[in-house]
């Protein structure tokens, strides 16, 4: 018999590529605004009870960290409130959690990444705020539960797939647009193929219940990487017409020590190489 997973927040850039990718092997309840309010607690309950899943993947979220600066009520309902509502539904029903957080809950600390699971995070945006309570509320409610610390996914647009605001699509859209990229070179953060994640997530229903730093280790910076991604589609000898270095006050560096998911055996490739890879899988 199939395993059950549910999964929130289903419509957007990671969800759309999991169930599509896994929706012969699993039997997925793929679940969004639409479907299930998760600020609303007996909707969360009655959706749960009526499912039974086996995995809960909770991505749904308000990510947009603007939004969350101007809006904070509105963000720690869904980011906060909702993910409690999503536990105690997983409790109740016996689901184990995959939560899915970020590295924005290191975005204030002043030393420099990358950062393991044991680095005290300090977040300075009301979305890394959120992520990091929600973290600790759902660890008093639920034992059988992952956190993933995710760094930025990539990819490009695919059929019956969603898109998101990503280094590589950013960089393909200037190009076609004509707009010159401006990329800041003291802003450090891992940018992490999604596919290379969604392939290999059966791996962590098999590791040990825990927080973990999930992604791709990327010592370059975002004019790096700019840079390479040009490169790779054979406008190098175009970089002064087409790339500048944004204006950076101070250095922002996110990136996250990913080892200890590696010991479990779950490993992604470097970024630059990770882009290329991509590249070269589009056919480009």
């Amino acid at each position: 018999m199939k395993k059950k997973i549910l999964i929130t927040g289903a419509n957007g850039f990671f969800g759309t590529r999991f169930i599509k990718k896994y929706q012969e092997q699993f039997d997925i309840t793929a679940t969004d605004v639409e479907q299930l309010d998760i600020t609303n607690a007996d909707m969360v309950d009655a959706m749960f009870s009526s499912v039974k899943p086996d995995y809960v993947i909770h991505a749904a979220a308000i990510a947009v960290t603007d939004f969350c600066n101007k809006h904070p009520e509105i963000a720690w309902k869904v980011n906060v409130e909702g993910a409690m509502n999503v536990a105690k539904a997983c409790k109740a029903v016996g689901a184990k959690l995959v939560f899915i957080s970020t590295e924005q809950v290191f975005n204030g600390n002043e030393e420099a990444g990358p950062y393991t699971e044991e680095h005290e995070p300090v977040p300075d945006t009301v979305y890394g705020q959120n992520k990091l309570e929600a973290e600790g509320k759902l660890r008093e409610i639920l034992d059988e539960m992952w956190i993933l610390r995710f760094t930025w996914l990539f990819g490009l647009p695919e059929r019956q797939t969603s898109i998101n605001p990503n280094v590589l699509w950013n960089a393909m859209q200037a190009l076609i647009n004509g707009t010159k990229m401006a990329e800041r070179p003291n802003e450090f953060r891992g940018l992490t193929y999604a596919h290379e994640l969604i392939d290999q997530f059966p791996k962590i229903f098999e590791i040990p219940y825990g927080t973990y730093h999930t992604g791709a280790h990327n010592p370059a910076s975002r004019h790096e990487i700019a840079e390479h991604i040009l490169h790779e589609l054979g406008q190098e000898k175009r970089l002064a017409e087409l790339l500048e270095a944004a204006p950076a006050p101070k250095t922002r560096d996110v990136r996250l020590d990913t080892s200890k998911l590696a010991a479990h055996g779950i490993r992604f490739t470097e970024s630059k190489a990770a882009l290329t890879k991509c590249l070269r899988e589009f056919g480009y």
